[in-house]
């Protein structure tokens, strides 16, 4: 009897896979996966290998956290920005070019002020052409040949003022007693003048202090990725991020919406209704079949990706399970999470709003994190980053260091969709007991609002 029911329950779930597969959105959302992927240039790892670094050689660099180095450096490009009251931020992962209030100015002059011990008033003046009071203010024009950085790591900056027949000189520098905990402070309110998502974050600053990497440094690194990920590993992580971020984040959510769609315009509401499977049977196979029909593509795609460097690596003991793993473990809570959205809003509203909510996501999720792509595994991130180019391979010790973060990510993510699932389940069981009618209200809805868009129009 057990076996019957398996049985049974497993025809049926090869019928869903076989429609989901043999339909013009698959073949298109498979189209999109692969075009995305090859611009991403996951078929091209074999062009950057490991190579076991050698005594004598250049090995790259990282940051550290290095008050010497991170205070003058951040201090040359606020007064950059200051001078020109343009600065750059990444509020929401966009660029955002942000010009102060004169008001604003003159507190981002304090902040000036106290790091390098000049007088607020002449920086505002011969600094930012700002007269406080007074409308007569004209651009400074500082960078390029106009700042030079002495051996001590002060400025000196030279200004033309309209006025004067000769150039005038302030050197800046930072205060000899100035205290870097004093100076991440004066720099997080700096940030917070400016909206945040500035290089001025505390967060932040330490992407101004670089040091090269040690010979010892650059063998330990490669000795983790040869043992520890057995190379296929780092590859196989560098794949996940590109399918998670470009992909499979916000492709399977068309999908699901799409074949959802086409079946209720063809009417096959009233059979699935009256069909004796259960509701849970129904949405649960129906789920799974989609999840299914999504990750092989990705898995053969993976492995794709992942043998181009087999043959570049003969003699080290390779984990051809690798991008499995990294399939299951990595991307498929993502592919989860954007079905289980397509199929739930589907079902619940009658409409495709769920494109639009789980794009927002995406969207947000992907320049939200823009700061953080090197490594990225925040608990809500939708698509978790570890990316840094061809050095990613050897970021192992990052990796393992922030594989926690990562399981509760992906097992968060994994529930999250499904609870969704379960949702959607309790939503056909009473649209066959006829005790929900969500659908009609949400269409009417959007046809209000379409009909007030076609009045205003006419």
């Amino acid at each position: 009897m057990l076996t019957s029911i398996m049985s049974e329950k497993n025809r049926i779930l090869l019928q869903e896979i076989k429609k989901i597969v043999k339909s013009v959105p698959y073949l298109i959302f498979v189209a999109a996966v692969v075009i995305g992927l090859f611009s991403q240039g996951v078929f091209r790892f074999h062009e950057d290998l490991l190579e076991e670094p050698q005594p004598g050689g250049s090995y790259g660099f990282k940051h550290e956290e290095i008050a010497e180095q991170i205070m003058p450096a951040a201090l040359r490009d606020l007064l950059t920005e200051f001078s020109n009251n343009n600065y750059t931020t990444y509020p929401i992962g966009f660029i955002k070019h942000v010009k102060l209030s004169e008001d604003k100015q003159e507190r981002m002059a304090e902040i000036l002020s106290e790091i390098t011990g000049n007088d607020k008033e002449r920086i505002l003046q011969e600094v930012a052409g700002i007269t406080p009071g007074g409308s007569d203010n004209y651009t400074f024009q500082i960078g390029g040949d106009g700042m030079q950085q002495d051996g001590n790591g002060g400025f000196t900056i030279s200004s033309d003022d309209k006025q004067q027949s000769s150039p005038e000189k302030m050197t800046f520098a930072v205060r000899d007693d100035m205290d870097y905990a004093r100076f991440k402070e004066l720099m997080g309110q700096a940030d917070d003048l400016l909206g945040g998502g500035s290089n001025y974050a505390v967060d932040s600053l330490i992407g101004y202090g670089t040091v090269p990497l040690t010979y010892e440094e650059a063998k330990e690194q490669y000795d983790l990725a040869v043992n520890s990920d057995r190379v296929t590993g780092g590859y196989a992580r560098l794949f996940s991020d590109y399918a998670g971020v470009m992909v499979l984040s916000i492709l399977p959510v068309f999908l699901a919406v799409i074949l959802s769609m086409k079946d209720r315009r063809a009417n096959m509401e009233a059979l699935i209704y009256t069909k004796k499977m259960s509701a849970a049977k129904l949405i649960f196979i129906r789920y799974l079949a989609l999840v299914i029909a999504v990750m092989v593509p990705v898995i053969i795609l993976s492995y794709v990706s992942n043998m181009m460097v087999w043959s570049s690596y003969s003699g080290i003991q390779l984990d051809y399970l690798a991008p499995l793993k990294y399939d299951f473990g990595w991307l498929m809570p993502s592919v989860m999470i954007s079905t289980a959205i397509g199929m739930f809003l589907t079902e619940l509203t009658g409409t495709p709003i769920a494109v639009a909510v789980q794009g927002l996501w995406w969207m947000f999720d992907v320049n939200l994190g823009i700061k953080t792509v090197h490594s990225g595994y925040s608990l809500f991130r939708l698509a978790p980053r570890h990316n840094a180019g061809a050095d990613s391979l050897f970021r192992t010790q990052d990796y393992l260091d922030h594989f926690q973060n990562l399981v509760q990510n992906r097992l968060l993510i994994a529930g999250i969709s499904l609870v969704m699932v379960i949702l959607t389940i309790l939503i056909y069981k009473a649209k066959r007991k006829g005790k929900f009618g969500g659908n009609a209200f949400f269409q009417k809805a959007v046809s209000g609002i379409r009909n007030r868009k076609n009045q205003s129009q006419a």
